[in-house]
């Protein structure tokens, strides 16, 4: 082993999972589960009560879906009654609660598990892997994470690093991840465009690569957005065709979905290397007694007609990124490829059309983000240290009284940075305390951004200086003011989102109908509002 301690990197995806380590200066792939290079990100019980993780746990998903957790990634960090979790509440077979804190959470057999618990499991199993092949104990990572995540979901990440034993270094976003894949000591001077279309998010990041300064000019993405995706679209057209056929609907059979799941990714992967497929499943269903079998044949061109949609989209937003930083696409040098989904023959059609040059041959779409994690976490604190120049994806602010959202970080600022502002003074005057809401989030209005706590300071620190921080791994640290200097403040949660959102939304139906005159006369939701989140903090 290296004399110092050796650091891995991981990639922590929604279907596969990576661990990656250098020796040499080159990195590589640590074979996971059985001989493979990936380990599925799948986490189940079984029936005697085992916990199974990767491979094992993936293959009984057909007979024991309601206790195999799958997809969790699109889960982690997010809160049980946020808008993105209701969307996918029946798009799983397991059963999503409410957790401490208002986060989603699953059950298992009766039990709830936090997010970052279920993937603490995946990352674990990937430590005991590595430890195995490597020789050794590792107790560092560097952990990558889609770029388009928020604080909380980058918060539950390093929880579930730190879960599994991981001292996490770094959490590194995923396309910049593949970018040092592609471009560590070699020496280029390009602009490149990475476009990482994974199992469920979908990331683009332009950046441009001078020596080893890897810097980040603009992002975006869609944490709803992946493979996943491709493969409902297939499920969807599966069993409305059966259904027409049989008159037998599947939807409500779990065990029947599973492998129409199954299969329809399958097919899907298939169609990147011929051109016609047949999803065959015999004895799916019964009528009568009699096994019913499920025959539908599949072709690319009906698949892309299927979901040309999604490719669509992703290339909308590959389109307002650029137009964001002002950049014309003739000035994109190299198209990176990542994530499975990136192999779909029309994605890669349309790169060729959309961006006038092929997408570059030689990165590996499915290993480039965990070798760069890798090759980030060798290179920290040595002498020709990679320089990372990473942005922020989604601005950070604070709620104002009408509900809308005061600007402090904007989008595509680089980071580690700090923004300082003065305390507003309390929402109502004779308060003990002055309360920010904080918010991250791409509109302007609160009701539709991700509430990432509350800063609650007494009312005497009006006016003092308040820093927002982000740190090189783009987690927020907020610190305010005090006589001995700057201190750092933990945020409070006690409003959960749900309630924040429900008295916005009151607000705003209170204003849109019957403005609420104040006290000199206008129109102005301050007293409604704050007397709304009285109410909330009582007790």
């Amino acid at each position: 082993m290296a004399d110092r301690p050796r650091i891995v990197g991981i990639d922590l995806g929604t279907t596969n999972t990576l661990v990656a380590s250098v020796r040499n200066r080159i990195p590589k792939i640590v074979p996971t589960d059985r001989g493979n290079l990936i380990l599925p990100s799948v986490v189940a019980l079984s029936s005697k009560g085992d916990l199974l993780v990767g491979g094992v746990a993936k293959d009984q998903m057909v007979t024991n879906p309601r206790n195999t957790l799958w997809g969790t990634k699109r889960l982690i960090g997010r809160k049980y009654h946020s808008k993105s979790v209701e969307d996918l509440r029946g798009a799983f077979p397991y059963d999503i609660v409410e957790g401490p804190g208002g986060d989603a959470a699953v059950m298992l057999d009766g039990k709830l598990y936090s997010l970052p618990q279920v993937s603490s499991f995946v990352l674990s199993q990937l430590k005991t892997i590595a430890e195995q092949f490597l020789g050794g104990p590792i107790d560092a990572a560097v952990i990558s994470v889609p770029a388009y995540y928020n604080d909380n979901q980058r918060q539950a990440v390093k929880e579930a690093g730190r879960l599994a034993g991981f001292d996490v270094k770094r959490i590194v976003n995923e396309p910049t991840a593949a970018a040092l894949a592609y471009g560590f000591n070699r020496g280029l001077d390009q602009k490149i465009l990475v476009y990482d279309l994974g199992g469920g998010t979908f990331d683009v990041s332009v950046l441009h690569l001078s020596g080893n300064v890897f810097e980040v000019l603009a992002t975006g993405g869609d944490t709803f957005l992946g493979g996943a995706d491709f493969d409902n679209r297939i499920m969807e057209y599966v069993l409305e065709r059966f259904r027409e056929e049989t008159k037998v609907d599947l939807a409500e059979n779990p065990i029947a979905l599973q492998r129409i799941k199954n299969a329809a990714e399958a097919a899907k992967i298939d169609l990147t290397l011929i051109p016609n497929v047949v999803i065959d499943l015999p004895f799916i269903d019964e009528r009568k007694g009699k096994p019913l079998d499920l025959r539908i044949p599949l072709t690319r061109e009906f698949l892309n007609s299927l979901t040309g949609d999604l490719v669509d989209r992703t290339f909308d937003i590959c389109d307002r990124v650029l137009a964001e930083k002002g950049i014309a696409r003739s000035e994109i040098d190299e198209i990176i490829l990542v994530g499975g989904q990136s192999r779909m023959p029309l994605v890669q059609q349309k790169i060729q059309a959309h961006f006038g040059k092929p997408p570059r041959k030689g990165v590996h779409p499915d290993e480039c983000v965990a070798l760069g994690a890798a090759l980030l976490g060798d290179s920290l604190g040595s002498i020709d240290a990679v320089t990372l120049l990473d942005a922020l994806s989604m601005p950070i602010g604070y709620a104002l009284p009408n509900g809308r959202v005061k600007r402090i970080i904007e989008k595509n600022s680089l980071i580690p940075m700090v923004k300082s502002f003065r305390l507003p003074p309390p929402k109502e005057p004779g308060a003990p305390f002055i309360e920010l809401d904080i918010f991250q989030g791409d509109s302007d209005l609160m009701v539709d951004n991700e509430y990432l706590g509350t800063v609650r300071v007494p009312s005497a620190a009006a006016g003092r200086k308040i820093d927002f921080r982000l740190t090189e791994e783009c987690l927020l640290q907020v610190m305010v003011e005090e006589a001995s200097g700057m201190r750092k403040v933990d945020l409070a949660t006690r409003d959960t989102p749900e309630q924040l959102k429900k008295a916005l939304q009151e607000v705003v139906i209170k204003r849109d109908t019957q403005p609420v005159p104040s006290s000199n006369g206008t129109n102005d939701d301050r007293g409604l509002l704050s007397s709304i989140k009285s109410i909330f903090r009582r007790g």
